[in-house]
């Protein structure tokens, strides 16, 4: 089994990035997504709680998995935090299949991505713009303002 990683940043004003590796199967993940809260994101104005969940676009990031040629592959994601609130729960999902002559699966329900690796979706062959979707959930008055920032690793595993 050979690990070839791909870079993504997730920042709570997320981004998501590229990274790929030569031989074997290689990822890019291209994308942005960020979110100012602010008094408009009160539920019923002052004195209330914030809206606890945010949403990107269904398409916001996109990841392509390329070299594999026909070849099964697995994409592992993980969360490397540089300044996170322990009640964020950050989830990734993919939206759709992409194009391209490989195969794609898995991956249709929200994950959670923790600080731990874990398997997102898993393919076979070529597959590009396959759409990903973020969801951040946890946002309350009782976390401190500040700029929240947090990394999403992902690997593409040949299998």
């Amino acid at each position: 089994m050979r690990r070839h990683p791909g870079k993504a940043v997730l920042v709570f004003s997320a981004t998501l990035g590229l990274l790929g590796l030569v031989e074997a199967a290689n990822i890019v993940v291209r994308g942005a997504w960020s979110w100012t809260i602010g008094s408009g994101d009160l539920q019923a104005g002052p004195g209330s709680e914030l809206v606890g969940t945010y949403e990107s676009l269904p398409d916001q990031a996109t990841m392509n998995v390329t070299g594999a040629g026909q070849g099964a592959w697995r994409v592992d994601a993980q969360r490397i935090d540089s300044h996170w609130h322990a009640d964020f729960i950050l989830n990734i999902r993919r939206t759709g299949s992409g194009r391209g002559p490989g195969t794609v699966s898995g991956g249709t329900a929200y994950l959670t991505i923790t600080t731990m690796t874990q398997a997102f979706v898993t393919g076979s062959g070529n597959r590009s713009g396959i759409p990903l979707q973020e969801q951040l959930r946890g946002v309350s008055v009782s976390i401190p303002v500040a700029t929240y920032a947090t990394m999403i690793l992902y690997t593409v595993v040949d299998r």
